[in-house]
């Protein structure tokens, strides 16, 4: 039976570099005389219907292969769409098409679509990766991630780079990445520090000065930033980091070593920890993000246990 692909599409990822990819992506199926239907996101939210009702369609049949194409955001609303579908085991390949990107770095996915497209018709890879389930106690809601749940510092970067021009006009020239550098030294400006309560293995660790609280399952965040190095996706444990606030220039310094060589790590005022479920409370108002998409500014109790799905590479 020839195979078939189902595209995912969220065509303004990246800044519109999900459309360039979209159609490079066409032309590669449409050389190779190869059969594909596709569904466009159209606006914030669409994403995960689009998910289900795709998963719902191909039932689970190896020759039909599911494809997204788009950041970080999309692949966590693909993942959500298809764990809510009657196939929750539809394994979903991912061709990268956002700013950051994180996931596929972690994974090391290919990211060029001639080589990807020919890697799943020829002799495709299975493999059971780690996500994280997350259960919003104040809105009794269950989302899975692919990346991270940050609150305080990288949200604040999140958000002010979602909603910054000057990444457009970055990614215009294959930059954007430097946009989430420009934000960082924004958010040293203007966020502050919180409460926040991390409890594991029948522990409480408090904190009344934390800057950042990111929830992940691999190393990266902000863009291939390798917040901790040691974390694995396919380790079945999901690790919690705190950062306490520094002064501005110990911040860079930090950061610095977060950038070279992993150092940071074994500074004071980082902290993690690992497990496989992890409660994650937080006051006054602050910003979240979930694999680089907003949620806001607001109290968090969150509470994260490890999950997985099948990656198609």
């Amino acid at each position: 039976m020839t195979k078939e692909f189902y595209l995912i599409v969220n065509p303004i990822s990246g800044s519109n570099k999900g459309s360039e990819v979209f159609k490079e992506v066409k032309r590669e199926l449409d050389k190779r005389k190869i059969t594909y239907f596709f569904e466009v996101s159209h606006y914030s939210g669409e994403t995960p219907l689009l998910a289900k009702s795709t998963a719902n369609r191909i039932k689970n049949d190896s020759q039909k292969i599911l494809l997204v194409i788009g950041g970080d955001g999309s692949l966590n609303q693909t993942l959500n769409g298809v764990k809510k579908s009657d196939y929750p085991d539809t394994p979903i390949a991912y061709l990268p098409a956002g700013t950051g990107n994180d996931f596929a770095k972690a994974t090391k996915l290919i990211q060029d679509p001639s080589k990807l497209i020919d890697k799943l018709l020829k002799n495709p890879i299975i493999s059971k990766i780690d996500c994280i389930q997350c259960h919003d106690l104040d809105r009794n809601t269950n989302t899975y991630l692919a990346n991270n749940l940050g609150i305080g510092f990288d949200a604040y970067v999140v958000a002010q780079t979602n909603n910054s021009k000057l990444r457009d006009r970055l990614n215009y020239f294959n930059i954007g990445n430097l946009s989430y550098g420009i934000n960082i030294l924004n958010a040293l400006a203007n966020q502050e520090t919180f409460e926040a309560t991390i409890s594991l293995n029948h522990q409480i660790h408090h904190f009344k000065d934390a800057y950042l609280v990111t929830t992940t399952n691999h190393p990266y965040f902000g863009g291939g930033v390798p917040i901790l190095p040691i974390a694995d996706p396919t380790s079945h444990k999901l690790y919690t980091i705190v950062v306490e606030k520094p002064s501005t220039l110990k911040f860079i310094y930090l950061f610095s070593k977060l950038l070279r060589n992993g150092s940071h790590m074994k500074d004071p005022h980082f902290h993690y920890y690992e497990g496989e479920k992890i409660s994650v409370r937080t006051k006054p108002l602050e910003f979240g993000q979930i694999d680089g998409e907003e949620l806001g500014s607001r109290n968090f109790d969150l509470e994260f246990s490890i999950s997985s799905f099948n990656l198609l590479h």
